[in-house]
């Protein structure tokens, strides 16, 4: 029978992370123990405390906290060595999963996926819910245009796979998770579910994607990556795209219109063929919205 681990990664995040476990309580495939990586919480032990209120015996939940903060890739590789499970499902600690995630993932294995993943539900602030990701990807040929899959709470990755592709890469100042589900590519085929199983919340902390610096960095670094591999005509097509998903990235995720402008407008006069010139006007519309609301912000 094949069994399912389950790594959350966490640092202080006492308010929310009962939420996700009891997420995988509620699963109607259980997993065989829920692997918590505390992460060096310095929240006078709150984070550990709602931790162990969820050690109620109905699964088993294995706490480990690091005494230095090492980020969450580093968590997610420690928790993934300490699990005993052939098939390893990542949660971060502020997301949650639908009760029959687990299950659908589970029906789309056989001996040649080495990772199934869900698509997302993002449960914004203002109360409207959006779906993205998983269900866009036709071939995984597309992630090495952009991340079609996701965040990793989507991921059920066969332990195998997880390690011959070397884990999360800890050097990489963002697009860890990006960069691994390219690298399992080569060891076994991705399976998704376009069932949006997967919840997104946006009441966490200290998450990546709004530290600009470290997503422009992790994006140039992966981009170099992907490059490296190709011809150099397919290089030239490729950092037009990529200049143009930065400036998306920028504005979308990262809300900073920073150096998005010229990219949008260069792909609005000759867009790249897997762009459309709509994208552009819509990306200068944000950006310059976003630019103005900035702006109003530092004149109170």
């Amino acid at each position: 029978m094949t069994t399912i681990s389950v790594v959350i990664p966490a640092r202080n995040r006492a308010a929310v992370i009962g939420r996700a476990i009891e997420s995988v309580k509620a699963q109607s495939l259980r997993p065989v123990e829920i692997i918590v990586v505390d992460d060096g919480s310095d929240d006078d032990g709150a984070t550990v405390a709602a931790v162990r209120a969820q050690m109620d015996g109905k699964l088993p939940i294995h706490l480990i906290t690091l005494k230095d903060r090492g980020g969450a890739p580093r968590a997610r590789n420690i928790g993934v060595d300490a699990a005993k499970g052939e098939w390893i499902a990542l949660l971060d600690s502020d997301d949650a999963w639908d009760p029959e995630k687990l299950r659908e993932q589970f029906e789309l294995i056989d001996d040649n996926v080495c990772a199934v993943f869900t698509d997302t539900l993002f449960e914004n602030p203002d109360g409207r819910t959006t779906t993205k990701f998983a269900g866009q990807m036709v071939d995984p040929a597309d992630l090495i245009f952009t991340n079609c899959l996701g965040g990793c709470s989507a991921a059920l990755i066969r332990r195998e796979a997880f390690n011959a592709a070397g884990g999360f890469d800890e050097t990489l100042p963002s697009c860890q998770d990006w960069d691994l589900w390219i690298k399992l590519r080569d060891h076994g085929a991705i399976r998704i579910s376009a069932l949006p199983l997967t919840r997104y919340y946006f009441d966490g902390n200290e998450r990546i994607s709004r530290n600009v610096q470290s997503v422009v960095k992790g994006h140039e670094k992966l981009y170099a990556r992907i490059i490296a591999r190709m011809d150099e005509g397919s290089a030239r097509q490729m950092r037009r795209f990529q200049s143009f998903h930065l400036a998306q990235t920028k504005v979308y995720f990262a809300n900073t219109s920073k150096g998005a402008f010229a990219p949008a407008v260069r792909n609005l006069i000759n867009p790249h063929p897997r762009t459309l010139r709509r994208s552009s006007l819509h990306l200068l519309w944000t950006g310059l919205k976003l630019k103005m609301e900035t702006r109003g912000k530092q004149q109170r």
